[in-house]
């Protein structure tokens, strides 16, 4: 029997890497005791119990053995598998319709109806324990607080922490007080970074002061005396800023922070063709930016080379509805057609029968028939009366290869990416139907298919990450010579020019084959 070991130790204190040693030497030997060979070991560090969400390795083994290539996990004990009674019975049941059984190697569980109680009643022992530890741990923190503690190890600035209790630093206290009085009077925050940092002053983790670090100076309720825990307020730190002066610091923090979001030259939009788009004419890179009219903001794309006073460049601005959307339709229409989806599917099985893992797997496999092929040799020789102590050694020998070659290929199995044309097929033809208005959907697309982008006054050149014929990359650098695209063809990433694109509703200038995949 195949077999692999889950392991994992919750975060906190004691928890280290020697918990997961000690699990993984006792599960080996409940293996080697029951005669089950280890293919794979999965394990979640600093992971508690309950949060299957986050468990890396855990959400890897559910989707693992989907593969048969093992019939049993095993754990130290069932706490190690989870705490929640719910999520732990939804996961073995998982397990048992792949064929997949949960071993215990500390924890002995009878076949059988009674074996079926003493596991649930494990169960709900771990269930028990995991909430009985969060309400002591809860309570604790609590009782804590309560006794005029404050929880973390991170001093603040201002301040020393010596037996969980803040102190005021009559140092670093003044400094405070300081960039209080001097953000009330008008000073900004960069001024007042650039002034500590000029005079040698360093935030308590010993980095340079930046702007974040002003404000969140500026904002922190604890220079008042307030310590917030549970939604509830303790005096358990001495107070350095008069709430008067705090309170006139966080009406300026809001006034700016209202006139900054109404003047923002940047749009606080997110743009889907960033980092793709360039400037045909002077090859600069295209930004996103906005303008702010009577009632509304425009958002747009534009050569970064514009915004140089110096530059000459003069490509007009593409709006950015306009721009993603026409990309998003054109590639739907125009290039996701049925016959590059078939050809799109057949490349991504290739490319995944091409990776080392198949490789390997395919290794592994033909090396597991030459063996098999002796055996039969053998075993034609015995029921020929040919039976002499080489036979036997070698039938022994051959055996053993075959058996840990069945281990081998299992693990390669796990390891193998399994994509076949189906799911490829289905995969591409959901780009196909997709709703270009959806903005997630539009960035998937484009993150997914397109290249980069080139764009002119009466069209564009879309370079995708992918094309349908077969061709040399002479023949693709002579179509970007062809278009006046000074560009290597190395600087795309393989890919090849689709076609050109109007950009105004006129029919393309001309269209270019695509070459190599």
């Amino acid at each position: 029997m195949n077999g692999v070991i889950y392991a994992r130790y919750s975060a906190g204190p004691g928890q280290t890497d020697q918990s997961i040693d000690g699990q993984l030497r006792d599960c080996r030997e409940y293996a080697a005791k029951n005669d089950i060979t280890i293919i794979d070991t999965y394990i979640d560090r600093h992971i508690s119990g309950t949060d299957f969400k986050n468990r890396t390795e855990f959400n890897r083994l559910m989707n693992d053995c989907k593969k048969h290539q093992f019939s049993a996990v095993i754990v130290w004990k069932i706490d190690r598998f989870g705490r929640n009674r719910e999520e732990l019975a939804m996961n073995k049941v998982k397990l048992k319709k792949q064929g997949v059984k949960l071993l215990y190697a500390k924890e002995h569980i009878p076949d059988g109806p009674e074996g079926i109680i003493l596991e649930s009643l494990l169960e709900g022992m771990a269930e028990y324990y995991s909430a009985e530890l969060a309400q002591k741990v809860s309570r604790g923190l609590l009782e804590s607080v309560e006794k005029g503690h404050v929880l973390g190890a991170n001093p603040l600035f201002g301040y020393d922490l010596h037996d969980k209790r803040y102190f005021i630093n009559p140092t670093t206290m003044p400094i405070v007080v300081e960039v209080f009085e001097r953000y009330a009077s008008g000073d900004t925050a960069k001024v007042i970074m650039d002034d500590l940092n000029r005079r040698g002053y360093r935030t308590m983790k010993g980095n340079n002061f930046n702007e974040n670090a002003v404000y969140y100076m500026l904002r922190n309720r604890k220079y008042i005396g307030e310590y917030l825990y549970k939604g509830k307020v303790y005096p358990n730190v001495p107070q350095i800023v008069s709430s008067d002066l705090f309170e006139r610091v966080q009406d300026i923090l809001g006034l700016n922070s209202r006139n900054k979001s109404r003047t923002r030259c940047t749009a606080p939009v997110e743009f889907l063709l960033t980092g793709k788009v360039f400037c045909g004419y002077c090859k600069n890179t295209v930004i996103g930016d906005s303008g702010t009219g009577r009632s509304e903001t425009y958002y747009y794309y534009k050569c970064s080379g514009r915004k140089n006073k110096n530059a000459c460049c003069q490509l007009k601005t593409y709006r950015k509805e306009f721009l993603e959307k026409y990309v998003a339709r054109y590639t739907i229409n125009n290039v996701l057609k049925p016959d590059l989806i078939e050809f799109l599917a057949r490349k991504i099985v290739e490319l995944q029968n091409a990776d080392d893992e198949t490789i390997l797997l395919r290794n592994l496999n033909k090396r597991r028939k030459e063996i098999q092929k002796g055996l039969d040799n053998i075993m034609k020789a015995i029921e020929m009366g040919i039976i002499t102590d080489t036979t036997k050694d070698r039938l022994v020998e051959l055996e053993s290869q075959r058996s840990d070659l069945d281990a081998e290929i299992a693990k390669a199995e796990i390891k193998k990416p399994d994509i076949t044309a189906d799911q490829a097929r289905y995969w591409l033809y959901n780009f196909k139907n997709g709703d270009i208005d959806d903005v997630e959907f539009c960035t998937k697309l484009i993150n997914t298919f397109v290249n980069s982008l080139y764009l002119y006054d009466d069209y564009i050149v879309i370079v995708y990450n992918f094309c349908d014929r077969e061709g040399s990359p002479e023949e693709v650098n002579a179509a970007l010579e062809e278009i006046k695209i000074d560009h290597e063809l190395s600087n795309l990433n393989g890919s090849a020019v689709h076609g050109q694109v109007p950009a105004t509703g006129i029919e393309p200038v001309r269209e270019i084959s695509p070459a190599g995949f």
